[in-house]
């Protein structure tokens, strides 16, 4: 490259650049060059580099040599007198351009940068990348702040709602304890009020009968001794048809005193079921709290136009009194028993001509476990409960039912009264052929 075609090139460039051969002549500079050194064109024109600097000769020949030698870019430093007196440090680039021949040296083009304006351009760019990772970092610490408040106030939103819930839950367990307590007490009172009555009548139907074996014994005797009675006392005979009267009335007074048996048995089943108030736990006969809340749900049992007859088959082991809450144990027995006949009642309505296909039944067994735990299983073979559901059965307010017909606590309190209240374990086991519910409790409370 020749002055003229560098010329051309250079001039357009911001750069600082001159031409120089090996032996330091400056062949050319463009005007960048010219104005950083405080010189005209002109007057740098036949100059020697080292006219320049401060470096010594030998220094500035060596560089020149090391540029025309490689291939690649050779940096160094070099100080510049301008023309004003001032020393300039500048970084200077240098390559060949032109390899050198018999005829002529290497030319090299050399690139000045101001260190000072370089340092300064550093200094402002990391002035500015300081300045964006502080912003940067800010921003983070801002956003984490923001993150941790999102997060907090979700989790406090989420302990309200579970707070929420739980007064909620809390609420209607205490109307549900007040509802159940209330019932006790009118149960209670209304087993008593029927009880008296009906010991009453019991109590006489005894003699009554006596009386009534008394009165036909004396009549037969009658009959015996005097075969042949007047004629008022034979159309009276015939008009009350004695002989059926005598055989009757001895039936009407047993089934007169069968019941008021009967009466005497759901009295009982209504003072067992009612213990809901008791506070304390008692050592309680469980099959006793079974069969009264049988006795109670008995009517739900019996066959009806739309279904036909509840089978109950219990199945129970000889176990020791247990210390529990009796009433509360007996609410627990009405709730599972009541979902199953709904289980039962509702694979009814599903099936057609079901007096043919299907015998609805529910199973009670208990058995002895460890001699430490009693087990109680109500089993019954209606509709099984999905999967999706098993997993929520015990869950508050959870419910399968109409609108109107379940509250989702049943179960609920249930599962609270057996776990809690008495340290066992409720759980179920259901498919397509039914449901069991399993209950365990220890026989000793601790």
């Amino acid at each position: 490259m020749n002055p003229e075609e560098f010329l051309t090139i250079a001039r357009v460039l911001p750069e600082p650049l001159l031409l120089i051969n090996t032996q330091g002549d400056i062949l050319s500079t463009n005007h960048a060059l010219a104005k950083i050194l405080n010189y005209k064109r002109s007057e740098l024109r036949n100059k020697l580099l080292t006219d320049l600097t401060l470096e010594s000769s030998d220094e500035i020949i060596r560089y020149l040599q090391a540029c025309s030698k490689s291939r690649q870019m050779i940096v160094t430093s070099l100080n510049f007198c301008i023309n004003n007196g001032e020393t300039l440090s500048c970084r200077c680039e240098g390559a060949v351009i032109q390899p050198s021949s018999s005829s002529h040296p290497a030319i090299i083009l050399l690139r000045l940068e101001n260190l000072a304006s370089a340092n300064n351009q550093f200094t402002t760019l990391n002035d500015k990348i300081q300045k964006l990772i502080a912003e940067v970092r800010k921003r983070k610490q801002v956003e984490t702040t923001l993150r941790k408040s999102e997060l907090d106030l979700r989790k406090k939103a989420e302990n309200l709602e579970e707070t929420l819930k739980k007064l909620k839950l809390t609420q209607l367990k205490l109307i549900q304890s007040e509802k159940m307590s209330s019932l006790g007490q009118m149960v209670a009172g209304v087993a008593h009020e029927i009880n008296n009555p009906v010991s009453f009548v019991y109590s006489n139907l005894v003699p009554a009968c006596e009386y009534a074996q008394d009165l036909i014994k004396i009549i037969e005797l009658y009959q015996q001794h005097y075969p042949e009675p007047v004629e008022e006392i034979q159309e009276e005979i015939e008009a009350v048809e004695l002989d059926f009267l005598k055989e009757d009335f001895v039936k009407l007074l047993d089934s007169m005193q069968n019941g008021t048996e009967r009466i005497k048995e759901i009295v009982l089943s209504l003072r067992n079921f009612s213990r809901l108030d008791e506070s304390e736990f008692k050592q309680v006969d469980i099959h006793e709290g079974i069969d009264s809340t049988l006795l109670i749900l008995q009517n739900r049992f019996k066959s009806k136009p739309e279904h036909p007859e509840i089978a109950i088959i219990k199945q129970y082991s000889s176990l020791p009194k247990v210390d529990c809450y009796a009433g509360q144990l007996n609410q627990v027995f009405m709730n599972i028993l009541v979902n199953a006949i709904d289980a039962l009642e509702d694979k009814i309505n599903k099936i057609e001509n079901i007096n043919k296909t299907f015998n609805p039944q529910i199973k009670v067994s208990t058995e002895l476990f460890d001699n430490q735990n009693i087990v109680i299983r109500i089993a019954n073979n209606g509709s099984g409960i999905p999967p999706n559901v098993q997993s929520k059965l015990f869950d508050p307010f959870f419910t399968t039912k109409k609108v109107g017909k379940g509250t989702g606590l049943g179960l609920s309190i249930s599962y609270k009264i057996i776990v809690d209240k008495h340290h066992g374990k409720l759980s179920c086991e259901s498919s397509d052929e039914g449901t069991e519910f399993i209950i365990e409790i220890p026989i000793n409370q601790k």
